[in-house]
């Protein structure tokens, strides 16, 4: 594709080992492809210093500092600032494989009336999946039951797309005073109420540590998923019944789950207290509870 210009994004606070990797991946990449042109914006949120990360090629990466928190508000800011035509959206802890603009290059030519797509997730070892939806090989066209296939470390979309559904919504992601995850959630759950086409890419290969949840982190996803879930019961209401079976299954799965761990303990037990199913229960009944309060008290003072 002529004159294609691609912006990563990536918002972070205090990782600068991990925001290192980041940029090496993105440079290589670049590098790897060169005639793919790039840009890079780096927003650091409340930096108690300014950030000694090195850089080849300085044209092409950009730092902001602003003082306010929270991912979503972090890249929508980057978007206002961004000039290319797709926005390849990272965490500050993953990074992209080498070959990463030239698959994503060819995919864009090849899928031209796309306008959203997300990549497998792979551990840093380049072999193990970040979860079994990573295993197939083959390009998948993503409805709604598919939803995290869209991960956060792992999605690309077009400007014209983000101009359509809107920026991410400021009150998901870490760093919200409200719900501490699920933007991307919450942007795949808008692609799809805009009848937009989401692929998921296989070749297109995204890196990031695999790390068991820690108790505040499974509280706190299902605490934002929740959320999400409601939000879309409530806004696409043609398909009120897929976000509700969503939801059921979510929370069916680690009621049985804490169930085992009553009657069978021995590995159920460990198997809780590695992944902490009370916690995202927990998390997805506060999640919905708290945003029906949230939407009631809106239409109260409206």
């Amino acid at each position: 594709m002529k004159n294609l210009k691609i912006s990563f994004i990536i918002a972070t606070v205090d990782r600068d080992e991990d925001l290192q990797r980041c940029v090496t991946s993105i440079e290589k990449a670049h590098e790897y492809k060169k005639d793919i042109s790039i840009e890079t914006f780096i927003v650091i949120q409340k930096a108690k210093e300014k950030k000694n990360i090195q850089v080849l090629y300085q044209d092409l990466i950009n730092f902001y500092y602003i003082e306010e928190l929270g991912l979503s508000g972090a890249r929508n800011f980057a978007i206002e600032k961004s000039t290319g035509e797709y926005l390849v959206f990272l965490d500050d802890d993953a990074a992209v494989n080498v070959d990463f603009l030239e698959v994503l290059a060819k995919r864009i030519s090849e899928y031209s009336e796309v306008n959203a797509f997300c990549g497998k997730l792979l551990d840093y070892d380049q072999s193990t999946p970040f979860s079994v939806l990573f295993h197939g090989d083959k390009v998948k066209s993503l409805n709604r039951w598919d939803y995290q296939y869209f991960m956060g470390s792992a999605h690309v979309l077009s400007r014209k797309v983000l101009e359509k559904i809107g920026y991410y919504d400021k009150q998901f992601g870490v760093g919200s005073d409200y719900y501490r995850g699920g933007e991307e959630t919450d942007v795949f759950f808008r692609l799809k109420a805009g009848n937009e086409k989401v692929l998921y890419l296989p070749d297109l290969v995204f890196l990031h540590p695999i790390t068991l949840p820690s108790y505040s982190y499974a509280y706190n996803y299902g605490h934002a998923i929740g959320a999400v879930m409601t939000k879309h019961c409530i806004n696409d209401k043609l398909n009120f019944y897929i976000y509700v079976v969503i939801i059921l299954k979510l929370t069916s799965r680690m009621a049985i789950r804490l169930l085992q761990k009553v009657i069978f303990k021995g590995a159920y037990v460990k198997m809780n207290e590695r992944y902490h199913y009370g916690a995202w229960l927990r998390g997805i009944f506060r999640g919905i509870k708290d945003f029906i309060r949230k939407e009631v008290t809106i239409k109260r003072t409206g």
